[in-house]
């Protein structure tokens, strides 16, 4: 237990760590929607030098199991990572005797970065990802998009299990167009779940938490206790057009195609993408994928991979951090809803013009003299009732 929070920190087999505001320097643990696994890094003072230089370092010591709670009644909501320590620099506390535990890793699956597996699969593509999850040790369960229940072939060529999701997420669309694959792997409730899901799929998916700027909860909704936003008008305006011109070349016609996907056909969590409505294709500014390779079986027109690579992009119009309560058991891919009570009162655009839906990208839990969480949240542009010259999503996300 530590500063009003739970937390439970085991090292190898038996060696529990006892964790006093005064010792633990620093707990991160971070859950990323572009990232295959969690990570975490540990910063402890070792007064008695027992973990720094006593204890031997090996694959007894290389495992740790943290357990993670916002308190002693809400031990129902805890949370549990089992990491595998991969990097320990140990280092000098300044002008004292006592050493600094400093250890990083990822979460403990297996099979995932190593062997190598040269093989191929057939039939539906969905039962295929599922046997190919279900080699991971470690894994407890799986949320694999229905979009996915086609045939299709798919072949390893000495490729590891990472490198062929990596391949899978970038040149997939789904059988109804769903785009923007994403493969990584939760910890959600004391188990670890296999995720391959589309972004379109995610913003349609219905709201999981409910947040407010204020120093407490109110109505239902989980405090923001501060934020920060960053978008790059200029810049998008450059590099994120209405239109995205790809080109590549059919072998089976021996023709060279060029052909354009356009922003009107993609779902938005807001009501106007980062964009200005002017935009035309004429005006991409070189805007255009030229390295998308021959086409082949199993990769035809390149939908999958124009799609995936343009979605990823308008979602990533604008982003904002946030710092919450510690929440345990949020995690990467799920759609929030924040709102901003200034703006009502105040008629103040740059306070509200935020609210509304956000995709959570990456989750922070920071764990000290108290138990936060800090979430990076990602959309197509912003909210208003504002005259903008910015171009109108035709798709909003409704619910």
């Amino acid at each position: 237990m530590a500063a009003g929070y739970h937390l439970l920190i085991k090292l190898g087999d038996s060696n529990f760590v006892p964790i006093s505001n005064t010792n633990l320097k620093e707990l991160t643990i971070v859950q990323d929607i572009n990232k295959f696994l969690p990570s975490f890094r540990l910063k402890l003072v070792d007064n008695t030098g027992v973990l720094t230089h006593i204890l031997p370092f090996d694959k007894n010591l290389n495992t740790i199991n943290i357990e993670l709670a916002k308190g002693p009644q809400e031990i129902d909501d805890r949370n549990n990572f089992i990491f595998k320590v991969y990097r320990r620099t140990p280092e000098s506390d300044q002008n004292t005797p006592a050493a600094i535990y400093n250890v990083s890793g990822l979460l403990d699956i297996n099979n995932l970065f190593s062997p190598d597996y040269t093989r191929g699969f057939s039939g539906n593509l969905r039962t295929s990802l599922a046997i190919i999850g279900a080699e991971l040790e470690g894994i407890n369960t799986y949320s694999i998009s229905p979009s996915l229940d086609y045939s299709k072939n798919i072949v390893q060529p000495t490729w590891t299990n990472a490198q062929l999701f990596k391949f899978l997420k970038e040149q997939l669309v789904g059988g109804s167009g769903e785009y923007g694959y994403k493969c990584y792997i939760s910890t959600y409730k004391m188990a670890n779940t296999f995720n391959f899901k589309s972004l379109s799929e995610m913003i349609e998916a219905p709201v999981k938490y409910k947040f407010i700027l204020s120093g407490s909860p109110s109505e239902g909704r989980y405090p923001i206790f501060n934020y920060s936003m960053f978008d790059n008008y200029k810049i998008y305006g450059v590099f994120a057009s209405r239109y995205q011109n790809y080109s590549y070349f059919d072998y089976d016609t021996s023709e060279y195609i060029n052909n354009s996907e356009t922003v009107m056909g993609y779902n938005s969590l807001s009501d106007y993408y980062l964009m200005d409505q002017e935009d035309a294709p004429e005006n991409d500014h070189g805007n255009k994928m030229q390295d998308t390779g021959r086409s082949n079986d199993f990769t035809s027109d390149f939908k999958g991979y124009v799609k995936g690579s343009y979605g990823n992009r308008l979602i990533n119009l604008v982003k904002m951090w946030i710092t919450t309560e510690g929440l345990p058991n949020i995690i990467p891919g799920e759609i929030i809803s924040i709102f901003f009570p200034h703006g009502v009162s105040t008629d103040n655009l740059y306070a509200y013009q935020y609210s509304g839906y956000w995709l959570v990208e990456k989750v922070v839990h920071n764990c000290g003299d108290t138990f936060y969480t800090k979430l990076l949240l990602t959309r197509h542009g912003l909210d208003t009732d504002k005259g903008t010259s910015l171009l109108q999503a035709t798709n909003k996300k409704k619910s």
